[in-house]
């Protein structure tokens, strides 16, 4: 449902279309939108895709947007890649999914106690931000139309190792938010006793991410196709994590059915959820 593309962006402010000497650009800018429009070949649409994208930041992400509520962002790329997403969200541009990574959660040393720490700040830091992104959009009146998930590819060990860190892990937890979650803890916890945990030493898994996901993709943005998104997962059941219309799953692929220029696209769908 929905274009399958997907825009890279660190820094705004660094996102630009390099038109030659400054004297030529507003000339250039024309001729090259000119040329692209030129025709429907990829190359054609991917070069419009590009101007248009440039455009679009250049005139909605900049300094001057104040956030919502008193909303305060943490400094650093995490905070600020959190305000760009709301900025973009308020301009309404059309963009339906952002996903951000926040790194250096790899604490196999160092990690702290319960007074402070690396993984205390990195907590910090994580709740400051998406404090500050739900006080601002609920500030406009669009946080009824916002849905984030956090998820990591790894959790950590239970117990700690010799230098005073946690090693890889087994399962984590995944948080929503959003006016649309249902509130409380979901799933099933198993417990920390040697005999509860993965291989006696990891918090076991008790449910497939893809659960989760396929929820949101259905109850929040209307999307049954969960065998392109999801290929080869079957066996969806809402768990009950946000409000919304419970559609048929679509477990097909998909294959067969898209093409463009001659070649079979249709398997290259992908969706990304985080923050949308």
């Amino acid at each position: 449902l929905g274009a399958s593309d997907a825009l890279t962006l660190a820094d705004a402010s660094d996102f630009e279309y390099l038109w030659g000497p400054w004297q030529w650009q507003n000339a250039e800018r024309v001729s090259q939108r000119r040329l692209y429009s030129g025709g429907d070949t990829q190359i054609h649409q991917a070069g419009l895709q590009a101007m248009n994208a440039v455009d679009i930041i250049n005139a909605y992400v900049n300094e001057s947007y104040s956030p919502g509520g008193g909303a305060v962002y943490p400094d650093g790329e995490f905070g600020d890649l959190l305000k760009m997403s709301a900025q973009l969200i308020a301009a309404e541009v059309g963009v339906r999914v952002f996903t951000i990574d926040y790194g250096d959660w790899d604490t196999h040393e160092g990690q702290g106690n319960g007074v402070g720490g690396f993984f205390a700040g990195q907590v910090q830091t994580l709740a400051q931000g998406l404090s500050a992104f739900y006080t601002d959009l609920n500030a406009k009146g669009l946080s009824n139309r916002m849905t984030l998930v956090t998820m990591t590819e790894f959790g950590r060990r239970v117990e700690e190792n010799g230098d005073g860190g946690t090693d890889h892990g087994h399962a984590a937890p995944m948080l929503l938010l959003g006016d649309n979650v249902i509130g409380g803890i979901h799933g099933t916890f198993p417990g920390l006793q040697p005999e509860q945990m993965f291989e006696g030493i990891d918090v076991e898994v008790t449910t497939d991410y893809r659960r989760i996901l396929s929820e949101i993709l259905i109850r929040r943005m209307g999307n049954p196709r969960l065998g392109r998104v999801f290929p080869g997962y079957t066996g969806y059941s809402p768990l009950g994590v946000v409000q919304g219309a419970d559609l048929p799953p679509d477990y097909s692929d998909g294959v067969g059915e898209i093409f463009r220029d001659g070649f079979e696209i249709a398997s290259a769908d992908r969706w990304s959820a985080s923050v949308g």
